[in-house]
């Protein structure tokens, strides 16, 4: 999957008319799926976009 693809993932998921609860699930499962894609790239720091991204996910899952 494309960083473009997991943005717009991201995107659906905080628009859709379901819980809070069920948005947090699903932006865990969003979380583990760019650990397992973007693993690399998340953990060294290298690619800006891919940690922005991965942030925002984290902080918003944390507030749900």
């Amino acid at each position: 999957m494309t960083l473009t693809e997991y943005n717009a993932r991201y995107e659906y998921i905080i628009h859709s008319n379901i819980s809070d609860r069920q948005k947090a699930l699903k932006l865990a499962d969003l979380m583990n799926d760019m650990e397992g894609q973007l693993g690399n790239e998340i953990g060294e720091h290298q690619n800006k976009e891919v940690n922005a991204l991965y942030r925002k996910v984290s902080l918003l899952s944390n507030l749900l």
